[in-house]
Parts: structure tokens; sequence; C-alpha cells
């Protein structure tokens, strides 16, 4: 619902841009005849095809522009309103024989089959430092240490650079895992390493491989940069938001 109001306000604002070159007033018809009018004043205009068709290209842009607003006051309304509960509090709030029970309890029984199953690992061995999170999964960077702990602290299993082939190319997203509630499937992939040569190209075309393969961004496709995960509320964010579903 956000990127609706994102959209409609860029919308917005590109309509108020071409206002500002319309003609001021607006449109008057008598019988055949056309009149320009201006505060109270009215200029035949009936032979001025163009200034014609500006104002009525104005009278739209000014009906869009209030249905746009419309739209973003009624999402607004409707965030509003949204039940923010991740899985965990709402299970919470479930009578007190059911808020005990195992989190696995409550899983899609296919998680638990996916979680269990082993995979095939990036084989390129890690250099330098040796980063391990809380749980104990080595990663390659100290970026991947706060998201992996993120994941851990939620309590979400996830694969580190686990093997994902697509259009018969194999490539090792940073983290894979799925919502165990839906089984919704969802990788993420942490873009730090500006500073080394071609990495930016390398980055566009693993993101057009992925959406391209049916991958979304901050749905089923999740991305971050190395300002981002500093931020430890930003990764809550992503986290609630996106793989736990609220």
């Amino acid at each position: 619902m956000n990127s609706m109001i994102i959209y409609y306000k860029n919308e917005i604002t590109v309509i108020n841009r071409e206002l500002q070159a319309l003609p001021d007033g607006h449109l008057i018809k008598k019988g055949m005849y056309y009149y320009h009018r201006i505060n109270k004043k009215e200029i035949s205009i009936t032979k001025k095809p163009d200034l014609i068709i500006a104002l009525h290209r104005k009278k739209y842009l000014l009906g869009r522009k209030a249905q746009l607003e419309q739209n973003i006051a009624a999402v607004s309304q409707s965030i509003s309103t949204l039940d923010k509960r991740t899985q965990t509090k709402l299970i919470q709030s479930l009578p007190n024989a059911y808020q005990h029970a195992p989190p696995t309890h409550f899983y899609n029984p296919s998680a638990l089959a996916w979680m269990e199953a082993t995979y095939e690992k990036n084989p390129l061995p890690f250099k330098g430092r040796k980063h391990f999170s809380k749980g104990g999964t080595q990663v390659r960077s100290k970026s991947e240490i706060l998201i992996a702990n993120q994941l851990e602290d939620y309590g979400i299993h996830y694969r580190y650079e686990a093997a994902l082939t697509l259009d018969g190319q194999t490539n090792y997203p940073d983290f894979e895992m799925i919502n165990p509630y839906s089984l919704k499937h969802i990788i993420w992939e942490h873009f730090g390493a500006f500073n080394q040569h071609g990495y930016e190209r390398s980055m566009n075309d693993k993101m057009n491989l992925y959406t391209s393969n049916g991958y979304t961004p901050f749905d089923t496709f999740i991305y971050t940069f190395e300002y981002e995960v500093g931020d430890p509320r930003r990764l809550r964010e992503l986290i609630e938001n996106i793989i736990l579903g609220v």
C-alpha cells in the first residue's frame, strides 16, 4: 500500500508540473461557441482550437489530481486500520491453551521439511577473517552477520549461499528463506562491495536475473546496501513486513 501512495504522489508531481504551463481560467460552452473565463471575464475562443485543447487537458488533469488525492486518503486510512501484528504476536493473542506451544506447531508442515533438507552450498572458500552469526553460521562479512543475527532473533530459518539455478545459471544468494506459515519463498542479497572493480555491473546483472525469473523486489526479493544494515530498525522492518508478512 505504501508503494501505491508513492506512485500516486509521483503522478501528482508530474501533473502539477504540467498544470503550471497551462493557461489560467477554465472553459465555458454556450451553444456552439467556446469562451475562456478568467476570474469574471469571458473571452470568445471558438476560433482558437489550441487554447480549447489546452483547457480541456487542464480540466482532465485537475480531475485526475483530485482522484489521486482521494485515493491517497483512502489508502492511508486503510493502512491505519491494518492489523500489523507479527505471527508471533498473533499467536500470543490466542487462548492460553495455544500460547505456550512450540512455534513449529503453527508452521505449514512443508516448512519443516524445507528447514531440515540439505542443500548445495557455495563452494567458494572463505577468506580472511572468520565471521560467525549468533547461531554459528559462518558468513563472509560483518554486514551479513547483522542480517543473520536479526533473522535468528526472529527465529527465521535461513539457508546461507544456497545454490539457486535460474536460466541455466547457478547463483548463491546471500540468504534464502521461507515464511514458515505461508511458504512464501524469499531471497535476500546484500550488496556491499562497491569498491571492487566490476561489482556494480555484477549487481545489476544479478538483479535483472532475479526479476526476470519472477522475483519481485521487496516482496520475494530483498536487497540491501551497506548504509542500511547498520540500522537494526531497517532490518526489522524488512523482516516483519516482507518475510513475516505483517
